[in-house]
């Protein structure tokens, strides 16, 4: 597989740029600031960036089918439509989790969520579904990250960068359960650790490789065979997302770090991609 290299793109000046996700309806691009408690937006056609949000640590969000937003943040979910105030909707109140991280809509409308634990196994993953109840679904992780889904929708794909391991669930779309995991891939010492995660249209995986000394991106196939291996110019690369009007774009997060002090933008840009990506899907929580 041949990509082109990512080329810096968007500079906000940022803490930790995270969680990209692109609106294809509007044709925008938005992500968050964790530690800044902010929350960004990009005109794809216009070429300019705005601060929608600014408050609590948005770890990540969803488009509802509304057209609002579920932000879940330290302690809670809230629902949020920009130009006006965050409304929060569920608690969230888990004893061994500092906040809510990575979280991705599944086909039914349900949200499974992540969160950073308070030690190196106490955090998990969650799954909200319609009605806003809570589940734990996954534990024994110090930091959950990247979710995405197989386009059969079959399969539930979850990075628990603690254990650098991307695991693949059995899913059943009728009820949101999960079945017992595989390690699709199990990281080492030299790789950096597991963090964004995406599946394009073909249900290969696409995975940030946080800190990685080399390969800060890694394509695997559905079974786990790696593909393709790329350098990224940020050393502390976060998140990406499928982007632009055919999802043939790769928008890439990146944090400040001080390993990394010549870092030119808060997200990159892989153009041209031989593999359309694939929408996310959109949450119907409390609606």
């Amino acid at each position: 597989m041949q990509i082109s290299p990512a080329t810096p793109w968007i500079n906000v000046q940022g803490q930790l740029s995270e969680c990209p996700i692109w609106h294809r309806p509007s044709q925008t691009l938005y992500w968050t600031d964790i530690n800044a408690g902010h929350l960004y937006r990009h005109d794809w056609a216009a070429g300019t960036s705005e601060r929608i949000y600014e408050g609590e640590k948005v770890g990540g969000y969803t488009f509802q089918s509304d057209n609002s937003l579920l932000l879940f943040r330290v302690n809670d979910i809230a629902r949020f439509r920009p130009g006006g105030e965050a409304e929060s909707i569920i608690p969230f109140d888990h004893e061994g989790s500092v906040r809510l991280n990575d979280v991705a809509a599944d086909p039914a409308g349900r949200v499974f969520a992540g969160t950073i634990g308070k030690t190196k196994e106490s955090g998990g993953l969650f799954r909200i579904d319609r009605d806003g109840s809570v589940t734990q679904v996954a534990g024994g992780t110090g930091c959950s990250n990247g979710i995405a889904f197989s386009p059969a929708e079959d399969r539930l794909y979850w990075v628990c960068s603690t254990r650098k391991r991307i695991h693949s669930f059995p899913y059943d779309k009728a009820t949101g359960c999960l079945g017992e995991p595989t390690i699709l891939f199990q990281g080492d010492d030299s790789d950096g650790y597991p963090d964004g995660l995406t599946v394009d249209s073909e249900g290969n995986l696409y995975n940030i490789r946080w800190t990685a000394a080399e390969y800060g991106l890694m394509i695997f196939s559905p079974d786990g065979k790696v593909l393709h291996r790329q350098a990224l110019p940020p050393r502390a690369s976060s998140s990406l997302t499928f982007c632009g009007p055919d999802l043939r774009q790769l928008a890439i997060t990146s944090a400040a770090d001080k390993s990394d002090p010549d870092r030119e933008a808060d997200l990159y840009l892989i153009r041209d991609l031989p593999i359309a990506g694939r929408e996310e899907y959109r949450s119907a929580v409390l609606l």
